[in-house]
């Protein structure tokens, strides 16, 4: 009896140790799921900096954690002080499933300094990656080598302008060039012609030689234009009443330096109110090959009217060159350009090439004025000088 007695004990013991080991099992095991699913901050990857410009930044970024949560919003905070007192925010606009995502930034300041750092958000909060730095660019400005004030004062033209062409006073019409037949007033040059009623003054001493009947006025730019690596871009412009009287001949242009051609006409009328916009290009001066284009302007006498030519320098032999009326493009051209020396010149000839005079003609009788006014000439360096 004693002995069944005993045998129930120990029976009944391992019964309910058996329970309680059971029981401690269920209990740690629940303690371990939740242990598992409980939700901490994301975890992002250091964050990529791509495509800096002036004002604009392209930002990846990825998310190599969820923290067992769901992300709410991801993107980028950034700031202009490394210690984030003023923060901004943009949320992601592009989100793959691997994590992985893109911001873009723009409205920023060229060449500032900026900091940043990748952010997702679940239920428990913002992670954040490590932070991370960009500066953007410097906008390249153009160096002004010429502008709108150059006719303001004598004091100004004396710093920008030569008198005459840069060869002297004569070229291939019947005027010759003289000071006087050039003057300022208020912020506009004025060029005089003036018929010299057959007073023998020779014979010009350029080709086709002439004989000299007028006089009138040239000047030139002290700064040459060239086209270059370090100097790629060009942009020469100015606002012009031109003469369109037959014989007259007005011209805005730029002329080889050290050889002719090559030539770029940026503003040309030969006697009546058709513009030509010249490019001239060849070996040599009797092997020429011309671009023209025509376009009318019949007030171009009475009115103001913007003439202007843009250079870019493609390689070390090609430019293109491209000219506008009035900011309307009107000639398109690919020359070999590049690293030619340029004179700019502004001046009035006449009959020559804008036909012979007699004793009719408007010319003879009454003095024609070029005026020009807001001359602009400036270069843009390139981006790696």
């Amino acid at each position: 009896m004693i002995r069944a007695i005993s045998i129930f004990n120990i029976l009944l013991f391992v019964f309910f140790t058996s329970c309680s080991s059971n029981d401690d099992e269920e209990e740690l095991g629940i303690q371990e799921t939740e242990k598992s699913e409980a939700i901490i901050e994301p975890v992002l990857k250091e964050v990529e900096v791509v495509n800096i410009t002036e004002t604009s930044v392209m930002i990846k970024g990825k998310i190599e954690d969820d923290g067992h949560g769901t992300i709410k919003e991801r993107g980028v905070v950034w700031s202009e002080s490394e210690d984030f007192t003023q923060v901004n925010e943009k949320l992601a606009t592009a989100v793959k499933g691997s994590g992985e995502f893109s911001v873009e930034i723009n409205g920023l300041i060229e060449d500032t300094e900026y900091y940043l750092k990748a952010f997702a958000k679940n239920e428990l909060g913002n992670g954040y990656s490590l932070p991370a730095s960009f500066k953007t660019k410097a906008v390249i400005k153009p160096i002004v080598y010429i502008d709108e004030s150059s006719f303001s004062s004598l004091e100004n033209f004396n710093k920008d302008w030569n008198m005459l062409y840069p060869w002297g006073a004569d070229h291939n019409g019947s005027a010759r060039m003289f000071e006087e037949n050039v003057n300022l007033n208020d912020g506009v040059l004025q060029i005089h012609s003036e018929w010299i009623d057959w007073a023998w003054e020779g014979y010009s001493t350029a080709d086709p030689h002439l004989r000299i009947t007028f006089h009138s006025g040239a000047v030139h730019a002290k700064q040459k234009i060239q086209v270059t690596e370090e100097l790629p871009d060009w942009e020469i412009s100015g606002d012009f009443k031109a003469p369109t009287a037959p014989s007259s001949w007005p011209a805005f242009w730029i002329t080889g330096v050290d050889s002719w051609p090559p030539e770029i006409d940026i503003l040309e009328f030969k006697g009546t109110t058709s513009n030509l916009q010249n490019t001239v290009t060849g070996p040599s001066w009797d092997q020429t090959v011309w671009t023209t284009v025509y376009t009318d302007i019949p007030d171009a006498s009475s009115e103001w009217h913007n003439y202007k030519l843009t250079m870019r320098r493609i390689d070390d032999v090609e430019t293109e060159v491209k000219m506008f009326i009035d900011d309307q493009l009107r000639s398109s051209e690919i020359k070999d350009f590049t690293n030619d020396r340029f004179w700019l010149i502004i001046n009035m000839q006449m009959e020559g090439a804008s036909g012979t005079t007699n004793d009719n003609s408007l010319v003879r009788s009454e003095s024609q004025i070029f005026s020009a006014k807001n001359i602009h000439v400036s270069a843009t360096p390139g981006a790696e000088n």
